[in-house]
């Protein structure tokens, strides 16, 4: 039987989180950008007779370099899933191998969430890759790889994300030593899932305003897995199954922040009406090591001048972590 989740899960940050598919984000770029035609992961995967330049010390990368951003198709798999994403790599005639962002998209949304995102970090030396989850967009927001919203939840989606994590490191143009997830709600959430799954490999994390809480709310919501619903209607047009809520019941990220040992960087808007601030800053104190930026008057989803600030201070933390 379908059922409506009602008020409280919209102030208890499991439907409210359908607004990350209006998720905002602007490129003021003006870097010329080369696109190449679309390529497989194990092609990118072939590979590089030539090294990059590296044994920079941490925080010496230089700040005021500007490149030219070549932007890649490339194609992952995952449980018979396609996955369609795009990376995005500096042009550099000294080097070939770059510290890599993989961006983890909020719910409803698809890649263009980690666009704009990825093509400054470009510009800026560090290689981006974004994608579409599996399953993980509403029907009105493109998807281009294979899945079923029905069987979508943070837990398919971690996944994925670790499978993309895992081919990322055999990508010719990654600098191995410094790949980074990034994540938007839900996705930032299922970026730090995949984050303390991988300590040897995720050296960092940069997390936009994340669901950390997503899994107490469900779990306060029913009083069993097998009390939710085979469908979940979010809105008029948007239905998932129900796999979205069990496979998050019981699950607590939040007691494990603790064992993260590298640095982590939170942004959140002030006035986000979706994701409690207060509630993230609390969450940041419990990371050994991280910092948490509040841009004031900024809600769910950064646009306009609260998108350049968060892209600052995004590349801020690159910058002392590489």
């Amino acid at each position: 039987m379908m059922k409506k989740l009602g008020l409280l899960m919209m102030v208890g940050l499991m439907t409210v989180l359908v607004a990350c598919s209006g998720q905002k984000t602007e490129s003021t770029s003006a870097q010329t950008k080369v696109t190449v035609d679309e390529t497989t992961a194990a092609a990118s995967a072939a590979p590089d007779a030539t090294q990059a330049v590296s044994g920079q010390a941490l925080g010496q990368r230089d700040r005021n370099a500007e490149y030219e951003v070549e932007t890649r198709v490339i194609w992952c798999e995952n449980n018979g899933n396609r996955i369609y994403g795009k990376a995005y790599i500096p042009i550099s005639d000294t080097q070939t191998r770059f510290p890599l962002v993989i961006h983890a998209h909020g719910m409803g949304s698809n890649h263009e969430a980690g666009e704009g995102y990825g093509k400054r970090y470009a510009e800026k030396g560090f290689a981006a890759y974004s994608f579409d989850f599996p399953g993980g967009s509403r029907p009105t927001t493109e998807n281009k790889s294979d899945g079923d919203p029905m069987k979508n939840s943070a837990v398919t989606e971690a996944a994925d994300l670790q499978e993309i994590l895992d081919t990322a490191l055999t990508w010719a143009f990654v600098d191995t030593d410094f790949v980074f997830v990034e994540g938007g709600s839900m996705g930032g959430l299922v970026a730090t899932m995949v984050g303390l799954d991988n300590t040897d490999t995720v050296k960092g994390m940069i997390l936009h305003y994340p669901a950390l809480y997503m899994p107490q709310a469900i779990t306060a919501r029913y009083s069993s897995p097998d009390a939710v619903p085979d469908t979940l209607s979010f809105g008029d047009d948007y239905q998932l199954g129900g796999a979205f809520a069990r496979d998050l019941y019981g699950v607590d990220v939040v007691s494990r922040l603790g064992s993260y040992p590298h640095n982590v960087t939170i942004i959140q808007g002030s006035d986000d009406k979706l994701v409690a601030a207060k509630s993230i800053e609390e969450a940041s104190a419990l990371f050994p090591h991280a910092e948490f930026h509040l841009i004031e008057g900024a809600g769910h989803g950064f646009g306009g001048d609260d998108f350049d600030t968060a892209v600052e201070y995004g590349l801020d933390y690159l910058f002392a972590n590489t």
